[in-house]
């Protein structure tokens, strides 16, 4: 009876966050776009997820996350919602819909494992951070990592309540996907009815049909899945703009979610180039300007800009033109982290080469032949199977031959602009960052609008509504395949915990403190292994820091010796 109980009350809770992030979506579509739309579930919960990245981190500037501070916000935005007629609308048809949601979300979650090691070096350590304490000056300064967080760790600590417990430091990233999986479903199926949509509609077939196939395993995403998410969401939106220009809604919708996705990884910069692009052909600059849209997320910018700068001294840390040097907690190190960081991604660790050192390693590409020789051999294993798929998607299109034009259709500026960003986020990846799992939304976008100028532009769209069915199909076989994987994962486990674990296996015992030279303590450490979701905050030893306390503020600065 236990077993199940504790199964019942984790799906309760999975059901319950769902329906919170669908009231947080409804509410920041009324008040900032005047929306009212209570039916659109997925969309909803997708961008509620922005509105409670921009309250919890407002609130930790402040205070910390703790569950009175969370129980307080979570209240108050339930009964907003409640105020502002969420409910008025057919109780049955919407729970039964969000029960229908959270069974994938389930089946990914239970005996599952967190990212590792990223989930206990720093994912949930800075969780824990912000759940017991405000903003810490110069928290880069106690581990690196801790300055290019994103912006899911406080929304995980923002669901860290009397309701979820610490279970909300793992359910929330389990309904992105599923979100994510339902809007382009529903999009596709919507698209593929109109003529004048039905290429749209292809191309968010093969953008969810590429999701299902990558996003399949929870212990694989850390803070990966979500952005790449948020990449093709803003990519699907500025697909519709395309051919709705004039609908200002759309474009807002791509602001918020470009915006948001650089959040989570500042290397996605880039995704703020698509509502850029209709903002400069837009006759409604001004507007656009005073809009309630553009005012929240200039908000929101700065918010986030001024965090990284109190974190780490600088806005884009750890790129070092962006630092402000004569700043106490500025790290004199943050160019070396930087070049580690470039390193460690261009594949060092499988440098044989003994004759060569670091820095010519990364001059004039000699670290290629490594890279290419190792952990390009990884990338071209994960792409192949996509890149079968749309060729026999082509061998489909091809046997049916009086779908093929035979004069190109006039290329289409807005798809030139949308190939060309991913193709410079693919340059930009390939030059500092390449890891697959980096760049994996840039690439399989890249491959899409490709193979979309080699044919998919060429078919007579209108003459191709029978093949609805057969793209519904694979869908639902796809969806299929990763329920039927994560149920074949759970019933063979060999994990003992139903959740996954937040502490690290070798923890025995509590955390113990670490004094510096001067007996000043200065964080936790776990001297058999890495931190988890121990008491914060915690870390790896580092004996040149020095701790002073300001206007109530942690300050974290770096001994230089």
């Amino acid at each position: 009876m236990l077993f199940f109980f504790q199964h019942f009350i984790i799906f309760l809770q999975i059901f319950f966050l769902c329906l919170f992030l669908i009231i947080s979506g409804f509410l920041l579509k009324f008040f900032l776009l005047d929306l009212h739309d209570t039916d659109n579930y997925a969309e909803n919960g997708l961008i509620g997820f922005v509105l409670i990245g921009f309250i919890s981190l407002s609130i930790n500037f402040f205070y910390p996350l703790n569950i009175l501070t969370n129980n307080i916000s979570f209240l108050i935005i339930f009964l907003l919602g409640i105020k502002y007629n969420f409910f008025k609308l057919k109780i049955r048809k919407l729970f039964k819909r969000i029960f229908l949601i959270s069974i994938l979300p389930f089946c990914y979650l239970i005996y599952s494992n967190v990212n590792t090691p990223d989930a206990f070096l720093y994912h949930l350590p800075y969780s824990k951070i912000i759940n017991e304490d405000k903003i810490i000056i110069g928290l880069a300064n106690l581990h690196s990592r801790f300055g290019h967080i994103s912006i899911f760790q406080y929304i995980s600590s923002f669901f860290v309540n009397s309701i979820f417990g610490i279970n909300g430091i793992l359910i929330p990233i389990t309904l992105v996907p599923v979100f994510f999986f339902l809007f382009c479903y529903k999009k596709f199926k919507e698209y593929y009815k109109k003529d004048k949509t039905r290429l749209n509609s292809y191309l968010i077939f093969l953008i969810l049909i590429i999701s299902i196939y990558s996003f399949s395993r929870y212990s694989g995403w850390g803070n990966d899945a979500q952005v790449h998410i948020y990449y093709f969401l803003s990519t699907i939106f500025f697909l519709q703009i395309i051919t709705d220009q004039n609908n200002s809604i759309l474009f807002y919708k791509l602001l918020i979610f470009s915006i948001f996705t650089f959040f989570m990884k500042p290397f996605y910069l880039i995704t703020m180039f698509m509502p850029l692009i209709f903002f400069i052909k837009s006759p409604e600059k001004i507007k656009i300007l005073k809009s309630n849209v553009t005012i929240f997320l200039l908000l929101f910018f700065i918010l986030w800009l001024t965090k990284n700068f109190l974190v780490s001294s600088c806005l884009l840390y750890p790129i070092n033109f962006t630092c402000f040097e004569n700043i106490s907690w500025y790290n004199p190190n943050t160019s070396q982290i930087a070049f580690e960081g470039e390193i460690w991604a261009k594949d060092w660790v499988n440098n044989k080469n003994n004759s060569i050192g670091l820095s010519v390693y990364l001059q004039n590409f000699n670290w290629v032949e490594t890279w290419f020789n190792h952990h390009f051999k990884i990338i071209l294993e994960k792409i192949s199977p996509v890149i079968i798929f749309l060729l026999i998607n082509i061998f489909i299109f091809f046997f049916k031959e009086t779908l093929i034009k035979k004069s190109l259709k006039d290329i289409n500026f807005f798809m030139i602009a949308l190939l060309l960003i991913n193709f410079l986020g693919c340059l930009i990846w390939f030059l500092k960052f390449p890891i697959f799992r980096y760049g994996l939304s840039y690439l399989y976008s890249l491959i899409i609008f490709i193979f979309y100028f080699i044919l998919f532009r060429n078919i007579q769209w209108n003459k191709s509504a029978s093949l609805f069915s057969l793209f519904l199909a694979i869908i639902y076989l796809g969806l299929f395949g990763v329920l039927t994987k994560n149920i074949i994962r759970i019933y063979k486990t060999k994990n003992t915990s139903v959740l996954p674990l937040i502490y690290d296996k070798n923890l025995n015992g509590e955390v113990v403190k670490y004094f510096n030279n001067e007996g000043v303590f200065i964080h936790y450490k776990n001297p058999y292994g890495l931190c988890g979701y121990s008491k914060s905050p915690c870390t790896l030893i580092d004996t040149n820091i020095k701790k002073e306390e300001k206007f109530g503020y942690t300050i974290f600065k770096k001994i230089n010796r």
